[in-house]
């Protein structure tokens, strides 16, 4: 990692900034990108060592074209030659799930999850617009395939490690059926595809959103479900309907 931070602050001396008084790394998230943030005075910065740079010029692709239409994501500041390390605006470190947390299912949170909503509507309809979708990291379109594959999951992950009794023929015929309905969705924009509390950031009371380069064309629907059902969240039968109430 010693070779990293080292690029890490060429990088950011490179794109005009003084050199870092120091450079940190954040705790693993699940995934293989590595993150460290940078101190310099009084102001902080993220910076992300990813390998796979197909992943990284995706978010690059996507944040940029967000930030062209004010939505909520953070700015990237400097990316190095081969996208394999880039700088962004640091959003802080307290999440809408962290909020929760703290403070509970209280009217001061449930106004976060509005805000979410609310912008979550901006960056699907406005994000739609201009947006390249080849440069989608796997599908461009949320289809009859990825819709099934998620639908696996629930037999993989619940059903088959539970090992509770079934009928696969049947339950198949079930996802195929529902599947085959969903690609029928005529309203299709930007699906942020990991619509969950954890990657919403809270600064000074106001919400923006990271970890979006898995997004593709796909329904309005299924991010909302992502964010109102996700199972940490614990959001009561009345919090769902009013805020799914609310975002339509």
């Amino acid at each position: 990692m010693e070779a990293v931070i080292k690029a890490i602050g060429e990088l950011f001396v490179s794109s005009g900034h003084p050199q870092p008084d120091r450079i940190e790394k954040l705790p693993q998230s699940g995934s293989d990108r590595v993150y460290f943030r940078i101190y310099s005075g009084t102001a902080t910065f993220i910076a992300t060592y990813n390998l796979n740079q197909r992943e990284t010029q995706t978010f690059i692709y996507f944040s940029r074209h967000f930030i062209q239409a004010c939505l909520p994501v953070p700015k990237i500041l400097a990316v190095n030659a081969d996208d394999t390390i880039y700088i962004q605006e640091d959003l802080g470190t307290e999440s809408l799930l962290n909020k929760l947390e703290q403070n509970g299912h209280g009217d001061y949170v449930y106004g976060l999850f509005q805000q979410s909503l609310s912008e979550l509507a901006r960056v699907q309809i406005l994000g739609d617009q201009g947006l390249n979708y080849e440069w989608c990291l796997t599908a461009k379109e949320f289809g009859k395939q990825a819709i099934m594959s998620d639908l696996l999951y629930f037999k993989y992950y619940f059903l088959d490690t539970l090992q509770l009794p079934y009928d696969k023929q049947a339950m198949l015929d079930d996802f195929d059926a529902l599947s085959t309905y969903l690609t029928r969705t005529e309203n299709k924009y930007f699906m942020f595809r990991d619509f969950q509390s954890r990657n919403i950031i809270v600064k000074d009371d106001k919400v923006s959103f990271i970890d979006y380069q898995g997004g593709m064309k796909g329904a309005l629907q299924y991010d909302v479900a992502s964010l109102l059902w996700q199972a940490k969240a614990e959001l009561s039968e009345q919090w769902k309907d009013s805020l799914l109430d609310y975002y339509m």
